[in-house]
């Protein structure tokens, strides 16, 4: 059976996934501050919406909506004019405790289904986790979650924010339950210049680029720095054989 694949519309990054994020599935975007969560969800949200009519819902927690409507206008996605129009709706959500975070679940439950969506966006799902005091209770919420929107048969991006320094998803079981996991990676070269690179390391039913691609982001927004892979192994192995060199060095002296 042939995999229904959903374009997300931002330059080069299909390629990378063959041709699409797989229908009715829920990927993990987790990445350092500054890497590009917000403006790669909100360019997929926006791309939906004037591309391809379909209509999206995203949740602000992280950040408020007129933050969010300002930052996005600044590419020229006029988020306001959709929610008029009634092709996206964007929901200023606070973090809570538990009870408040039912409600929560409830409005973009509720908000999901009148509007008919087919793309979500919560920003971010770590700060829906943080009105949470027990890991069981982040479990349960997962669960919860993902059997939702599974039934709303949608494309949905939850965005993990990552702490400096480590590596951790930070939620546990949700890597698993998850359909893809892209990876947003930002470092500083030799030169100490901010450089910034997307992995795929998960994507079911997809037979995915396996290497890293530099992005970058601009006046019109995410977009993938195309390298030939050839370059990529020969970028690698180059720095393999310094590696090695060195390493040797290091035994004789």
């Amino acid at each position: 059976m042939m995999i229904q694949r959903v374009p997300t519309g931002i330059p080069k990054f299909d390629e990378l996934i063959e041709g699409g994020f797989p229908n009715n599935s829920m990927i993990l975007l987790v990445g350092y501050p500054g890497a590009g969560k917000t403006t790669f969800s909100a360019q997929f949200l926006y791309n939906g919406a004037v591309k391809n009519r379909a209509k999206g819902v995203y949740v602000c927690f992280a950040e408020t909506k007129d933050t969010f409507l300002r930052n996005a206008l600044r590419f020229g996605w006029d988020f306001e004019r959709l929610e008029q129009e009634g092709r996206i709706a964007i929901l200023d959500l606070s973090v809570t405790r538990e009870t408040g975070l039912q409600k929560n679940l409830d409005l973009i439950m509720e908000t999901m289904t009148s509007l008919n969506a087919s793309r979500l966006v919560i920003d971010s799902f770590t700060a829906i986790s943080m009105g949470l005091k027990e890991s069981i209770d982040v479990r349960v919420m997962v669960h919860l979650l993902y059997k939702f929107l599974k039934k709303a048969n949608c494309i949905s991006i939850l965005i993990v924010d990552q702490p400096w320094g480590t590596f951790s998803m930070g939620e546990g079981i949700s890597e698993f339950l998850a359909d893809g996991i892209i990876y947003l990676e930002t470092y500083f070269d030799e030169n100490d210049m901010l450089c910034r690179r997307l992995k795929i390391l998960k994507m079911r039913g997809t037979n995915h680029t396996k290497l890293p691609y530099p992005y970058d982001i601009d006046a019109n927004g995410f977009s993938i720095i195309k390298i030939k892979p050839s370059k990529l192994k020969v970028k690698e192995h180059k720095q393999m054989v310094k590696s090695k060199k060195t390493k040797t060095l290091g035994k004789k002296l």
